[in-house]
């Protein structure tokens, strides 16, 4: 197959196959190279049923043993780009156990048009040539495939070349100008962080290949097939790293299982490893990129914590020097995600408003001197970088479920966009820009019985997450389909899904009271989105904050009573464990507990204690409410991870990750801890949360897509 040679629309898209991409107007949704081949393969055969035989055989190369999870994968990859509902769709139908067919019309154009980034003729008006895309004169291997479609995305989309590189552009464009984008990996698993050595032969990347932790690789950057080879050892969790300006070392920042954050520094050569690594600093643990090495060589920039408060810190490659640049507003996240200006003058950073979470871009000098930049109010930032002027900045949001990168103009304050889906982006030597494509959908699933196959309950283009599920009021979820994060409720009759709050700002963990009358979550609900601990009377009342001072909670829970909310939250300016009267009579009240309490808790039904998890720790604690005992209950087999646990009606169920995905039941007057089931690897996203549903059933977050490669954009 040699879907270089194609291109054609698809409905009111137009689909540019050599460059991976579909455009409509001013959108444009990059797929993955398989996607693509997938759906060149659907538009030979527009409206007709291509089994899931044939797509083994053409676009997997007959490969049985990868082709049914793939498969899937694709098909959902290619729904999210096109923005179709898989209940009710308008351009990609399932046929059940046999395969999937084009609905939507398909038109084939001449390839000259994609060189436009527009069709020759809008959507819908006489194409060229109407009717199935044509076969290709040959069929090739799949690496041969994607080198030809660089190859011929080279020819037509070079043109965004000498706008990419500075100079005045207009503010807000119709359509971003088209420029080359290829693919600089695809191995199996995550690539979600890269960076290109000084003189472009090396690609340092951070790889989650499904298992264990996220860790730091070298290879050669030309070759898509060359092994990477490790670099981090057992540091941890990868989050940051940085090349050295002389190519010679690469510094990077890594989590452990205890949760320390740990800045590193390791010398390379030749693309392996040349000496042991040497710990420079503790880092604060954060899951965006927040390291930068200066142009000059002089100073490593990170996160980090000192004194009860988090900001920027320099230190030197040698390890000498280290000290505090900034300092963040307290209850703030630490100041995070450092770029240097190509002159190693100025440090941009990201720094968070307290009172409603939202962020904005700052900058200061090696004085410490912090002025503000912009006043965007984002919610999410996924990175930043320095423009080669020096002056603007590129940076990446959530618009609408999906990961963006957009410019940011100093001139005019405003954000201009790329035209491409993704994050953690850096500027490489020669002007060109890496970052990661991340494409992932959850959908909420039910298991019959903690061992069974999941079956989807709820579903949608936008991904939804964290259930919590009352027999008689039906399933409170959080999802992304209004484009911000809202808590929707699947009606326990059967209707629809249905939204419950317009927020338009933060939102998480939503908890059913007993009664099923109101529910409890974390959101934007206080004066002017501040976020804090809020209560939706249901059906029909307005959100209303129990607590709206900015710190950060744990997932909230309810007191069997239903006359209360206790969460975990450091709003006291250490965490412990917080009780919230729902009348609002009295004042909120603290308790302390023997370990620091981390994101949850869950009160036994009888209200005789409740069971905690320790801050930054997989195990939990009892403890009595008489009498305040507490006691350990026993921990996870080794090499499991905890990832949610809930209290169901005879013991805790407990969801773990180690080779494998498993229900667990403990318990807690025995310390027994029993097996229930086992799921493979992946088949949960990474953060899996789970809640009990009817008749012993569980509601689980199930990822239906979770793939991300690193591209170069010239």
């Amino acid at each position: 197959m040699d879907p270089a040679q194609e291109a054609f629309t698809l409905g009111d898209w137009l689909v540019d196959a050599p460059g991976n991409r579909l455009l409509r107007g001013g959108e444009v949704r990059p797929l993955r190279h398989k996607a693509m081949a997938l759906l060149v393969l659907l538009a030979r055969h527009p409206g007709e049923t291509v089994t899931r035989e044939h797509i083994v055989q053409a676009v997997w190369d007959g490969n049985r043993f990868v082709a049914p999870k793939a498969i899937n994968t694709a098909v959902w990859t290619i729904r999210q780009a096109l923005g179709d509902d898989p209940e009710q769709p308008r351009y990609l139908q399932t046929i059940a156990k046999k395969g999937y067919r084009l609905i939507a019309p398909v038109r084939a154009i001449a390839t000259a048009a994609a060189a436009g980034g527009e069709p020759a003729s809008p959507p819908g008006a006489p194409a060229v040539a109407a009717g199935a895309v044509p076969p290709p004169a040959r069929t090739a291997p799949a690496r041969r495939a994607a080198a030809a479609a660089v190859a011929a995305a080279a020819v037509v989309l070079a043109a965004g070349w000498a706008w990419w590189r500075g100079g005045s552009a207009p503010v807000a464009p119709t359509q971003p100008p088209p420029r080359l984008v290829t693919p600089l990996t695809h191995n199996p698993g995550h690539e979600y962080l890269g960076r290109l050595s000084p003189d472009g032969r090396w690609l340092a990347l951070a790889w989650w290949q499904g298992q264990g932790t996220g860790a730091l690789y070298l290879r050669p950057a030309a070759d898509l097939d060359a092994a990477p080879q490790p670099v981090s050892g057992g540091a941890g969790e990868v989050n940051a790293l940085a090349w050295s300006p002389d190519g010679r070392a690469l510094a990077f920042t890594a989590t452990a299982a205890d949760g320390r954050c740990t800045l590193w520094l390791q010398p390379v050569a030749g693309g392996v490893r040349a000496g042991p690594p040497r710990a420079l600093a503790a880092c604060a643990p954060m899951f965006t990129p927040s390291l930068d090495w200066s142009g000059d060589g002089r100073w490593l920039a990170f996160s980090g914590e000192a004194d009860g408060a988090g900001g920027l810190f320099l230190v030197a490659p040698d390890g000498s020097g280290l000290r505090r640049l900034t300092t963040a507003p307290p209850a703030a996240l630490a100041d995070h995600q450092p770029a240097w200006s190509p002159d190693s003058r100025r440090l941009a950073f990201v720094r968070q408003d307290p009172a409603d979470g939202s962020r904005d871009l700052h900058e200061t000098g090696l004085d410490g001197d912090v002025r503000r930049l912009s006043s965007l109010r984002l919610q999410w930032l996924h990175g930043l970088g320095f423009l080669p002027d020096g002056q603007d900045l590129v940076l990446s949001t959530t618009q609408q479920d999906t990961r963006v990168l957009l410019r940011w103009q100093r001139s005019s304050g405003q954000l201009q966009p790329l035209g491409l889906e993704g994050s953690a982006p850096a500027v490489a030597g020669d002007g060109s820009l890496v970052y990661a494509l991340l494409r992932t959908h959850v959908s909420i699933a039910r298991l019959a019985a903690p061992g069974a196959a999941p079956q989807r309950l709820i579903q949608s283009v936008a991904s939804d997450r964290m259930p919590d599920h009352h027999a008689s009021s039906g399933t409170v979820f959080v999802s992304r389909r209004s484009g911000h994060p809202e808590l929707w409720l699947a009606p326990a009759d059967g209707a629809a899904p249905r939204a419950l709050t317009q927020l338009q700002g933060t939102l998480a963990a939503p908890a059913w009271s007993p009664r099923g009358d109101t529910v409890a979550f974390l959101g934007s609900c206080g004066p002017g989105r501040r976020i804090g601990l809020c209560l939706l009377p249901h059906p029909g009342g307005a959100p209303r904050p129990l607590a709206a001072d900015a710190a950060r909670y744990g997932r909230p829970t309810w007191h069997p009573s239903g006359d209360a909310v206790w969460v975990p939250s450091d709003r006291g300016g250490r965490w412990q464990l917080w009780r919230f009267a729902v009348d609002g009579s009295g004042a909120a009240a603290a308790l302390d507990t023997a370990s620091p309490p981390g994101r949850a808790l869950q009160w036994a039904p009888d209200g005789s204690g409740f069971v905690y998890q320790p801050r930054l720790h997989d195990g939990l604690r009892w403890r009595a409410a008489a009498s305040g005992a507490e006691r350990a209950l026993a921990s996870l087999p080794a090499g499991e991870r905890l990832l949610d646990w809930r209290w169901g009606t005879d013991g805790l169920l407990l969801l773990s990750r180690g080779d494998a995905e498993r229900f667990h039941r403990l318990d807690p007057a025995t310390g027994r801890l029993q097996l229930l089931g086992t799921h493979a690897l992946g088949t949960f996203p990474e953060q899996a949360s789970f809640a009990l549903g009817d008749g012993g059933s569980l509601l689980v977050e199930q990822a239906d897509v979770a793939v991300a490669d690193l591209m170069q954009a010239r």
